[in-house]
């Protein structure tokens, strides 16, 4: 898994590549965009290849350890492996979804001005 983490508009950018499973979800967790509970995230899920139970898990569990749960994590750029683990276990209903990366920042920079 390789992860490369960038910023704008405050929000932190956590792209994603190759497998999430288990041996590559502690990584994702150990992010410091994501670590942080008071970093909104973004990740960008484009290039993800696979992504097992422990890969979602770390998504999930990353969402509910953040101080703002419902703009805690973004999700960006699902592309249809990734769509249907999402779909199947009925996850997609925890998080913004949107097609691109801008529109997420957008929307997640959106929602920080607002709690403040």
């Amino acid at each position: 898994m390789i992860i490369t983490e960038t910023s704008a508009n405050g929000i932190g950018i956590v792209a994603l590549e190759g497998n999430l499973d288990a041996l590559s979800a502690p990584k994702l967790r150990g992010s410091p965009p994501v670590a942080d509970p008071k970093t909104a995230v973004v990740l960008d899920l484009e290039k993800v290849d696979f992504m097992d139970s422990s890969g979602l898990g770390a998504i999930v569990g990353a969402a509910r350890e953040k101080d703002d749960t419902a703009c805690g994590i973004v999700l960006s750029c699902m592309n249809d492996k990734v769509r249907r683990t999402f779909e199947t276990t009925n996850a997609q209903r925890l998080f913004h979804i949107f097609d691109d990366t801008a529109a997420a920042v957008d929307f997640a920079a959106t929602r920080q001005i607002a709690r403040t």
